[in-house]
């Protein structure tokens, strides 16, 4: 809570890590219960469509982050070093995104909430460890990825400053003024064209 305190911004990562990291690992829970690998009690709703917005706010969020926090990235001053510090906080957070996500959708699907923890789409010590893995893994792979992110992304903005400075810009006109003069006047003109005249003389 003090490196929250110290930067609020860091909630947005652990934020948008935690509702990816719960998308992607219900899916697989509640595969592994709906194929009865953890026995044939009633361990999940047989539903997964909280998963596709889930995900979706999750890119946002993260989507948001990175824009907002760029060049922050790059110099380093974004992120810890030591991002292992964030999984406490991010799996706590994991949990409360799933329990919301499942709650939600019982109660949309089903009408109320079907059990008490239902919401973890199998057994507790499994469900916990396959969370915890995911939390893990999204955690290393955002950190790993974000200056190349912040780099695309500083890419992205710039390129669309240029095409809109380009826009915005006054074009050049040309004009091109011509002298009136009749097309059927002539106009004398010296030149030589063929051979040498004879002298004056003897013309």
């Amino acid at each position: 809570m003090m490196r929250f305190r110290s930067n609020p911004r860091l909630l947005t990562f652990c934020l948008a890590v935690a509702v990816i990291a719960a998308a992607v690992a219900d899916p697989l829970v509640e595969f592994a219960s709906n194929a009865g690998w953890f026995g044939h009690g009633l361990f999940t709703d047989r539903s997964n469509a909280d998963v596709l917005p889930a995900l979706a706010a999750g890119a946002g969020v993260l989507a948001l982050f990175i824009l907002r926090r760029a060049r922050a990235i790059l110099d380093g001053c974004a992120l810890p070093r030591r991002c292992w510090t964030l999984l406490p906080a991010i799996f706590v957070v994991q949990l409360v995104v799933l329990f919301v996500m499942e709650t939600c959708e019982q109660i949309v699907l089903c009408g109320g909430v079907l059990g008490p923890a239902v919401w973890l789409g199998g057994p507790i010590a499994a469900s916990l460890a396959m969370h915890a893995l995911s939390c893990v893994a999204f955690t290393w792979i955002f950190a790993r990825c974000a200056r190349g992110l912040a780099k695309t992304t500083l890419r992205v903005l710039h390129m669309i400053r240029a095409i809109a400075t380009f826009a915005v810009a006054p074009g050049t006109i040309v004009r091109l003024q011509t002298v009136d003069c009749s097309p059927c006047k002539n106009v004398p003109l010296l030149c030589r064209i063929g051979e040498r005249a004879p002298p004056w003389m003897l013309a």
